[in-house]
Order: structure tokens, then C-alpha cells, then sequence
């Protein structure tokens, strides 16, 4: 009786890799609720463009999958709940059960009469409901990305993700940009989710011009004229 060892191989090979992909937790973040009384007009872009800050910064770390942004926003449209412009936890677990997520990050903001804006996430557990943690962070308009890093660095201690010294070094190297370059970069990725590539590329870079230091500004187009 001959012995072939390479189908045997290749059972354990995506068996370990099946385990794998279930034990890696799965995350999607949904568009933040904008709470603003002041500016409220101005600042709508601001929940596409934090959405997109916050997964382009926990995108880097290999203990966490993503759901795309894409599969998101369709599942959100077709339960038509863009318009409502408020997902509850209810609503968001049945998101997450169509995109196939474990965890959703819900979030909102509220821009201050003193020029400060308040942003506040929480993580819900998609099967069960439950809110897992809530976290908080006010500063100035300047300061937005020092309180995305903050409210990252609190969503992986929920989630008890284990982090290499790199990938901490990458959270932890999240860099203030002025808040002017913030909203064309949140107007960038409300066109890129309507599928208006041209004025997304032009938004960005807009974005990088306002301010040079945007690294995620840079990345996005980046992504953007490579598929072209």
C-alpha cells in the first residue's frame, strides 16, 4: 500500500490555518455619530474621516482582522440606515452578523463651545450585544489624532491583543496634523465612499498640502493612484 504524505500535509496545513483565522478577532468600525450642536454641517465629514483613521491605524496590527470599509458601508445601505445617520447596538449587531464581524467599534463626537471636541468609542460584541468598554478623550481640534491614538491604544487592551514592540511603536507613532488638513481628509473619504475617486485624489491631496505631515492622507492616495 503506498503512503502520500503531501495530502496529509495539506489537511493540517488549513486546518492550522482555519484556527488561525478564527482565533484572530475580527473588527469593523462603523461611521462615528456626529452629537455637534455647533458647526454640525461643517463637521458631518468627520464621521467618514475618523471611521477611516481609526482602521488605518489598527489595520497595522497583525492580532486583528478588518472588516473592509466597503462591505461595510454596502451592508449599511442596504438595511438603510445611512439615512438615519445613528446606528444603535442593536442595529450594529445585525451588521456585524451580515459582514461577519466579531466586534463593531461605535463611536461619536461633539465639537465644544470652547473650540474642544469630545470623542467617545465603544466596543460592542456582535453575538451577545453587549458593550464591552466605553472609552473617552477631549482636546483640541489639533490634538484629534492624540486622542484617536489614546482610544486605540484602549480598544486593544479591551480586546486583549497581544502586540509585537513594532506594532506598539506604530501606535504610538501617530502624529498631530492641523485640523484644517483633518476635514479635507474627512471630505476625501466621504467622496471615496461614494466611489468619486477624482475628487477623493483631489481631497487628499488638498490634505497633504495643508499639511505635509499627514501620513495617512499620503497613504490613502497613495492606494488611490495605484488603482487607477
Amino acid at each position: 500500500m503506498n503512503f502520500h504524505p503531501r495530502p496529509l500535509l495539506l489537511f493540517f496545513f488549513l486546518s492550522f490555518f482555519q484556527f488561525s483565522a478564527f482565533s484572530q478577532p475580527t473588527l469593523g468600525v462603523l461611521d462615528f455619530d456626529n452629537n455637534s450642536l455647533a458647526d454640525r454641517q461643517r463637521l458631518e465629514p468627520l464621521r467618514q474621516g475618523l471611521a477611516q483613521m481609526f482602521s488605518s491605524e489598527l489595520s497595522q496590527l497583525q492580532a486583528l482582522r478588518l472588516v473592509e470599509r466597503a462591505d461595510l458601508n454596502r451592508v449599511v445601505e442596504e438595511m438603510a440606515l445611512a439615512q438615519a445617520g445613528f446606528i444603535d447596538e442593536k442595529k450594529a449587531q445585525q451588521v456585524g452578523k451580515l459582514v461577519g464581524a466579531q466586534h463593531l467599534l461605535l463611536g461619536g463626537f461633539v465639537y465644544l463651545p470652547n473650540g474642544k471636541i469630545r470623542i467617545d468609542a465603544r466596543v460592542v460584541e456582535v453575538e451577545t450585544g453587549r458593550t464591552l468598554k466605553a472609552g473617552e478623550e477631549t482636546g483640541k481640534e489639533g490634538q484629534i489624532f492624540e486622542m484617536v491614538k489614546s482610544l486605540n491604544k484602549k480598544l486593544v487592551k479591551e480586546l486583549a491583543l497581544r502586540l509585537s514592540a513594532t506594532e506598539m511603536a506604530k501606535l504610538d507613532n501617530l502624529k498631530n496634523v492641523k485640523f484644517s488638513a483633518v476635514m479635507l481628509y474627512s471630505q476625501a473619504v466621504t467622496y471615496e465612499d461614494r466611489g468619486d475617486m477624482s475628487n477623493a485624489r483631489k481631497k487628499y491631496r488638498e490634505a497633504i498640502a495643508a499639511d505635509a505631515n499627514f501620513t495617512q492622507a499620503k497613504q490613502r492616495l497613495n492606494v488611490l493612484e495605484k488603482t487607477q
